[in-house]
């Protein structure tokens, strides 16, 4: 059975707390928005997010296997266009996994159902401006991010399991679990359970988590609740 130990900590986490916490409070607006801090498995970083529909992208983003890494940073992007200079708002810069970059706008639906509306061409511009510079310009909408409520749910538990094991190294779990997934089709969550004993079940659910934002494995987690029959395997 692997065991482990702690890894060196850095800065203290409730310094880049306050932070970085400060820093999204003044960039919020006025508005009645949610702060959420938020810690990536897949970057193995902190982030504060600014909105609820920001922690359901973060979600949905942190589960998605061909992405490579993310930033949740907002920012914005100076561009020129036909002779133009644009500042086009940006909220999440991603790569995949085949190096193409997508730059993300996370924010409820406006105008931009109309194709013929001021911000329909704006977004438009955006696109082309971004298109010129080598990346992809996109707006991500509630329709788009909270397309599948069983995926948002499992996923919000999966990355809690995983940030509890943020300061272990999983290394030896998944390699245990990929050996054991070489001898069997797949496993589902109790089985693993019964197979690595429950004081060190979470460790070994962590890893094949992990693995899972990698697209090692593969899971029934975009269609059915998170449970022991939850199924792992092998893509």
């Amino acid at each position: 059975m692997a065991t482990t130990s702690r890894n060196a900590r850095g800065p203290r986490l409730g310094t880049q707390f306050r932070g970085k916490l400060a820093a999204a409070y003044g960039q919020r607006g006025v508005g009645p928005n949610s702060l959420w801090y938020v810690y990536s498995p897949r970057g193995q970083s902190d982030w504060v997010l600014r909105s609820d529909l920001e922690w359901d992208h973060f979600v949905l983003t942190e589960s998605d296997p061909t992405i490579m890494s993310c930033s949740y940073e907002p920012a914005k992007q100076s561009l020129s266009l036909n002779g133009q200079m644009l500042e086009i708002p940006v909220d999440a810069i991603i790569t995949y996994s085949d190096g193409s970059v997508e730059w993300r706008q996370v924010r409820f639906a406006g105008g931009e159902r109309d194709e013929q509306s001021p911000a329909t061409r704006q977004l438009n511009e955006r696109i082309a401006a971004a298109r010129y510079a080598g990346v992809a310009y996109k707006l991500w909408t509630e329709e788009s991010i909270r397309r599948n409520a069983i995926r948002l749910a499992n996923w919000r538990r999966a990355i809690a399991w995983m940030a509890a094991a943020r300061d272990r190294s999983l290394a030896a779990y998944q390699d245990e679990l990929r050996h054991a997934l070489r001898s069997k089709s797949s496993l589902t969550l109790g089985q693993i359970e019964s197979m690595f004993g429950e004081a060190s079940f979470g460790l070994y659910a962590a890893a094949a988590f992990g693995e899972l934002q990698r697209g090692i494995y593969v899971s029934n987690l975009d269609e059915m609740p998170l449970s022991l029959h939850t199924v792992i395997q092998l893509r």
